[in-house]
């Protein structure tokens, strides 16, 4: 930007600048929608419980359930606290602190770096991690669902731990409220014909069949 550091540091600083320093990072503060992570959990929250209530019906009874980070499956992890799978596996803290206590299934917990935009763990190592760990099946989270079928998310992070549950996993579902379709996040971490399905409020729309 031809400024140095430490301008960069003074200038975010003002409180009209939008921006908060902490670590050494220049991050927008929590005032700024994108990174609200609690707005984001009560937007669209009557088609994101009803996508997770389709989503509870890919369950097979007793199966290893694998839930990403995001502000959709917390709602299943609520429904799959109450029986049906065997074992949940999860490095979202969100879905943790849910089951933390109030599950019925054994709950699994991957623990990493802590990446406070998305309340997720994530480790140097997800595929080693992941594959002798059963998965059944795997629901994952997504920024948008292109209309040239491209699964994408908003950081660069999330991609290897949710390209390891697609491999590691015998069915894999991305599970995302309505407004999701037809939209892109910067970064692609998979293509429509990877997954099995995406699931919506209105139910499995499978593999490539569906219009965006």
């Amino acid at each position: 930007m031809g400024v140095t550091e430490m301008t960069l540091r003074r200038d975010a600083a003002q409180p009209e600048a939008g921006f908060a320093c902490r670590g050494g990072y220049i991050v927008t503060t929590r005032t700024t929608e994108h990174y609200d992570f609690d707005a984001q959990m009560n937007r669209a929250i009557d088609a994101k419980r009803a996508a997770a209530g389709h989503a509870l019906d890919l369950v097979p009874e007793g199966a290893v359930v694998f839930l990403d980070t995001g502000t959709t499956l917390p709602h299943l992890a609520r429904l799959l606290a109450q029986g049906k799978a065997r074992r949940i596996i999860t490095h979202c803290l969100t879905t943790a602190e849910i089951l933390q206590g109030r599950s019925s299934v054994p709950v699994e917990f991957l623990g990493g770096e802590i990446k406070s935009s998305t309340r997720s763990c994530h480790a140097g190592n997800p595929q080693e991690r992941l594959a002798p760990l059963g998965i059944d099946v795997a629901f994952l989270s997504a920024g948008g669902v292109g209309s040239d079928g491209a699964l994408s998310c908003s950081h660069e992070y999330e991609v290897p731990l949710k390209r390891a549950a697609i491999e590691a996993s015998k069915q894999c579902f991305v599970v995302v409220d309505a407004s999701k379709i037809g939209q892109r996040k910067p970064v692609v971490f998979a293509t429509l014909d990877e997954i099995s399905g995406v699931v919506t409020e209105a139910g499995l729309l499978a593999g490539m069949s569906f219009t965006l």
